[in-house]
């Protein structure tokens, strides 16, 4: 009953590492035939007759996974999780200050790139033919409009237009004394005088001219012109009244040329001299546009920008530019992604990446297990494996020892054994033990005679 009993199979077992050393074995066994053999890929490595049913449940877990992340994709919860992300990546970037994200060689670089994409630009065919027919459309507006020529104009410009002519009077007087004074401006009316006068003269009675001279009115007229009419044209020129008079006819005028349209005031245009006007001002246009002192400008110009906003984070330049950009942007950049992944497309890419690793996965050759993993890893799983079966096999075995009693399994096994068999079987397990019994007795018999014969032969002689 001792021999078979619960306490004693679990003591051959376990206390004497028995299984453990079982167990081991086998794991280390088949540890070296995993690492020592050539494996081929997963799907020949299959047995033939499970290999259909495998591949069949693969491709059922396959279409699972597809429908699960289609479903995970269409989900409120992934559409919070998105806006949430790319609300906090837009954070992230837009709290970045210009000069952290931007170093100085890069901003040179960036200012550099900048200069000389609009040196090309601006000496594209392209471009110079959007200006000539920019510049043609604008020309043949202006020259076949029938709006007033003024409404071009705001009030200011209007204004400042009469302000700055009304400013040239003082300068336009002085400059009509000096003509109207000047020696030959007084020949020629002096001339034109006397001229009249000569007709004048001839016209008279002859009694008339005996109390008139000729020479005397003559004289006169010189006096006149010479000395009194410089003096008399200056002081009119240069008065209050005429400086008024002045001011009030170029205002008339311009409003009288600005209420007035282009073509009225210019004519008609042949088309010839019109084309030549609008190539001039291509020309010109196209001479700023391209030296280098509008390059120049735009250089410093483009630098200063930059320059202004490297201390700056792009959130707060997009929130000067624009309050709401940042809001726009972030949701503008979600419905995008959003929409991406809900796109019937990107579940076909998503199952076919899913498909294609899959059947990577099965067709790839194996090879040596060592190629992949450690010896040493390999190694320490069979141990965590025979520690796992050892743990649960100490767990279990002991309930499942006292259920199947195994004390009255070898009772009975013994009770329905043959009488002779039984009895053959016991000889022959002692007979053994029985000999070596008798060949001992008679070796400790006669050393016990030999020693009994020493002592009376000791005695008797005394």
């Amino acid at each position: 009953e001792e021999l078979v009993s619960q306490e004693t199979i679990v003591e051959e077992l376990f206390g004497k590492e028995f299984l453990r050393k079982k167990i081991q074995g086998v794991v280390d066994s088949y540890t070296e035939d995993l690492m020592s053999q050539d494996y081929p890929s997963l799907v020949e490595t299959l047995p033939a007759n499970i290999r259909e049913t495998v591949l069949d449940a693969i491709s059922s877990l396959q279409f699972k996974i597809t429908e699960h992340i289609e479903g995970v994709l269409r989900s409120e919860e992934t559409v919070e999780t998105i806006r949430g992300f790319v609300g906090r990546r837009v954070d992230a970037v837009l709290s970045r200050r210009i000069s952290e994200t931007v170093d100085e060689d890069t901003f040179l670089k960036i200012i550099g790139f900048l200069e000389n994409r609009i040196r090309s630009v601006v000496k594209e065919p392209a471009f110079e033919q959007k200006i000539r027919d920019f510049i043609s459309r604008r020309v043949d507006d202006l020259a076949n409009t029938p709006t007033p020529f003024g409404e071009m104009f705001t009030e200011d410009a209007v204004s400042l237009l009469k302000d700055k002519a009304s400013g040239q009077i003082e300068p336009i007087v002085h400059k009509l004394a000096e003509i109207v004074t000047a020696e030959r401006t007084r020949n020629q009316i002096s001339a034109l005088i006397k001229r009249e006068v000569h007709d004048y003269y001839e016209n008279l009675a002859f009694f008339k001219k005996i109390f008139v001279s000729r020479e005397s009115l003559l004289k006169e007229v010189d006096d006149l012109v010479n000395d009194n009419l410089p003096k008399r044209i200056e002081e009119s020129l240069r008065g209050a009244f005429f400086a008024e008079e002045a001011r009030n006819f170029l205002n008339t005028t311009i409003d009288n040329t600005l209420a007035r349209p282009i073509p009225e005031i210019i004519g008609n245009i042949a088309p010839e001299q019109l084309e030549q006007l609008k190539s001039q001002i291509s020309k010109n246009v196209f001479s700023l546009v391209q030296g280098d002192e509008m390059m120049n400008s735009v250089s410093a110009y483009l630098t200063d920008t930059l320059q202004k906003l490297r201390p700056h984070s792009l959130g707060a330049i997009l929130q000067t530019a624009h309050p709401e950009t940042e809001e726009k942007l972030k949701n503008m950049l979600s419905k995008s992604l959003i929409s991406v992944l809900n796109r019937k497309e990107t579940w076909n890419i998503v199952n076919g990446v899913l498909s294609n690793q899959i059947e990577r996965l099965l067709a790839t050759p194996i090879g040596r297990l060592s190629a992949h993993v450690s010896e040493e890893k390999v190694r320490q799983a069979g141990k965590s494996l025979t520690e796992t079966i050892i743990s649960a096999a100490r767990e279990k075995l002991p309930e499942a020892i006292r259920e199947f009693d195994i004390g009255k399994v070898v009772r009975e096994k013994i009770n329905n054994y043959p009488v002779e068999k039984l009895e053959s079987l016991v000889l022959s397990i002692s007979k053994e033990h029985l000999r070596t019994i008798e060949l001992f007795g008679a070796l400790f018999g006669l050393i016990i005679g030999i020693v009994q014969a020493i002592l009376s032969y000791w005695a008797f002689a005394k």
